[in-house]
């Protein structure tokens, strides 16, 4: 792909011409990476901007059960490192080589003194960046808010799931109604009877069974409790996840805020001084 026409595509440089885009290509390197190389690592600092002239890359994350979780794919055109080369922060995916890729890197410091002589280049940055971190706040939001039940039924063994039923089907109104209709019908056969009572008062026959009822029933649907307080538990630590990624996700969409605020601050000020001065401002 051709390099003047993949940085037009980047939406940082949209606000160039021909002669600034030839500018902010004098000031990159470009860099090739064979197929499955990892060229950025989830959580390492990075000074780099990437942007893809040949190749594909897929960005992949963590999610909640600690498996990789590909949140996209780009290829020439596809940028990506531009929160890590503008915050400082660490990489928040880890970026790896579907097939050969071929870049152009941006260093941290040489763009920084190009938006400084550039100052509306600051606010296509605060758009792009907007745009790009609500796409990925989206994306991590949906990968670690599991479902608690969705996640339990995996779980379930042969032998719960009928415990489960058992106890479900003990603990209703039509379990006590058939239940009643059969022992009324036991007694009062038993009772009425001339002959062939096979369980004649006291029902010493009837106690038996019941009894043994009780004595699998008890455990049975102990065995439903225990799973249930399980299933809570999980609930809970999901819960958890949830509250501490949130914590985490708004501290760090507020330290993203102030350093564009103050990204934008410096360049408006630097935009008086261009204006004042009637030509660019010395840094």
């Amino acid at each position: 792909m051709d390099e003047i026409a993949a940085l037009k595509q980047v939406p940082l440089f949209c606000f160039m011409d021909d002669q600034e885009i030839g500018a902010i290509r004098q000031i990159m390197d470009a860099k090739t990476y064979p197929a499955g190389t990892v060229i950025s690592v989830q959580g390492e600092s990075n000074n780099y901007f990437n942007v893809l002239l040949q190749g594909h890359v897929k960005f992949m994350v963590k999610d909640a059960s600690n498996h990789d979780l590909v949140v996209d794919e780009v290829g020439p055109g596809g940028f990506f490192g531009e929160l890590s080369m503008l915050t400082g922060e660490p990489r928040s995916a880890r970026v790896q080589a579907v097939e050969e890729v071929t870049t152009l890197s941006l260093d941290r410091g040489e763009f920084f003194s190009f938006l400084e002589a550039h100052p509306p280049a600051a606010l296509d940055v605060l758009q792009t960046l907007g745009q790009r971190l609500h796409r990925t706040d989206a994306l991590l939001r949906l990968s670690v808010s599991r479902n608690v039940n969705e996640v339990e039924d995996d779980r379930l063994t042969f032998g719960q799931r009928i415990a489960d039923r058992v106890a479900a089907t003990m603990g209703s109104w039509r379990f006590i109604i058939i239940q009643t209709c059969i022992l009324a019908t036991w007694i009062t056969l038993n009772v009425t009877a001339w002959i062939n009572r096979w369980d004649p008062y006291p029902f010493i026959l009837l106690n038996l069974v019941l009894s043994f009822q009780a004595a699998y029933s008890a455990p049975i649907i102990m065995m439903s409790q225990n799973r249930q307080s399980d299933k809570d538990r999980l609930a809970s630590d999901i819960d958890h996840e949830v509250n501490t990624k949130a914590e985490l996700e708004v501290g760090m969409v507020i330290q993203r805020l102030d350093f564009l605020t103050q990204l934008v601050q410096q360049q408006r000020t630097t935009a008086i001084h261009h204006d004042a001065n009637g030509g660019p401002a010395s840094s």
